[in-house]
């Protein structure tokens, strides 16, 4: 089954009087289980289409649907509900709250979203990511690494149909990068997990499942 299809994906920014065309007619699609790697050179739009298959931005033109449900006809609120439920981010700078622990940056999403056991959940996927022991530690008295994997477990704390990874590692050693796409291609194998990664890495991609390529806002093949 497809969880994402886009048709005809276009995306233009307007610089004072200039027109930026960063995604022009992208159609493409993912299956439901896959792990799949977008690469392409910088400002080829992988970003950018990232963030219209996740629902933090809105095309010029086309058609995205998740799990065939058509997201740009949704209204805000609709969208930010939806967005919550079925859809988890990770990026590059963990972007997580310094002021709360691992074990409550995990359960955020979770009380948002008015799930019951949101403390329960939140340990369990600590352990998941091998964080179960620093489940009290503020962010800053954690590695780069550990920060990632909270990250992770926080965007898996609504059990989402769709993990989207903006160059998880690209603030990682190489130590640290291995184990974090074991993490990944772990709970893809595992918990079936479908996993959409931007990542400029080839070797990185070479662990994906399948990999599209981008260039000038299109899709190369």
């Amino acid at each position: 089954m497809k969880i994402i299809d886009t048709i005809y994906l276009k995306k233009t920014y307007r610089l004072g009087r200039i027109e930026v065309n960063a995604l022009n007619g992208v159609t493409t699609s993912a299956d439901e289980g896959e792990f799949v790697a977008i690469m392409g050179p910088s400002g080829s739009g992988k970003s950018t289409f990232l963030n219209l298959v996740g629902m933090l931005d809105i095309p010029s033109s086309g058609e995205i649907y998740l799990n065939g449900t058509d997201t740009i006809k949704m209204d805000e609120r609709t969208r930010t509900e939806y967005r919550l439920k079925n859809i988890g981010f990770v990026f590059q700078f963990f972007n997580l709250f310094m002021e709360l622990t691992a074990v409550e940056n995990v359960m955020f999403p979770m009380m948002l979203s008015g799930h019951p056991f949101h403390r329960e959940r939140a340990e369990e996927l600590l352990e998941i990511v091998g964080l179960n022991k620093r489940s009290n530690h503020l962010p800053s008295e954690l590695s780069g690494g550990e920060q990632q994997r909270v990250a992770i477990a926080r965007a898996l704390s609504n059990k989402p149909k769709l993990l989207l990874t903006d160059e998880p590692t690209a603030n990682l050693d190489t130590k640290i990068t291995r184990e974090i796409m074991e993490l990944f291609r772990t709970l893809n194998h595992d918990q079936h997990q479908t996993i959409i990664m931007v990542t400029h890495n080839p070797e990185l991609g070479e662990m994906a499942d399948r990999i599209i390529h981008f260039r000038d806002g299109k899709v190369e093949g």
